[in-house]
């Protein structure tokens, strides 16, 4: 079983953080900004079967679904910047490295 969420999740922090180069990128942050985000959105689960997967996946291409997605990847982006578990000035090294 799989959440199909997660990939897509990642992939919208990349492309985010492409374009918001301010924001620490260490392995902490990431990870905290991947799970604030699933735990914000509806999980969507797969058993392996090649039609549950091509259904979700349909969806998640969605304009709308990906743009839901990156309102909710952002907020959290922000939320974890405003609270990273180091200290700030680890965050200002970090995200200029």
């Amino acid at each position: 079983m799989k959440n199909l969420l997660e990939g897509s999740i990642r992939a919208i922090y990349e492309e985010l953080r492409e374009k918001h180069p301010g924001m620490c990128a260490c392995d902490a942050c990431r990870t905290d900004v991947v799970a604030f985000s699933l735990n914000a959105t509806h999980p969507r689960y797969t058993s392996g079967t090649d039609m549950g997967q091509a259904l979700i996946g349909v969806d998640l291409q969605r304009d709308q679904t990906r743009a839901e997605l990156a309102v909710i990847v952002l907020d959290a982006m922000r939320r974890v910047a405003s609270n990273p578990r180091h200290p700030r000035t680890q965050t200002q090294t970090r995200a200029q490295s």
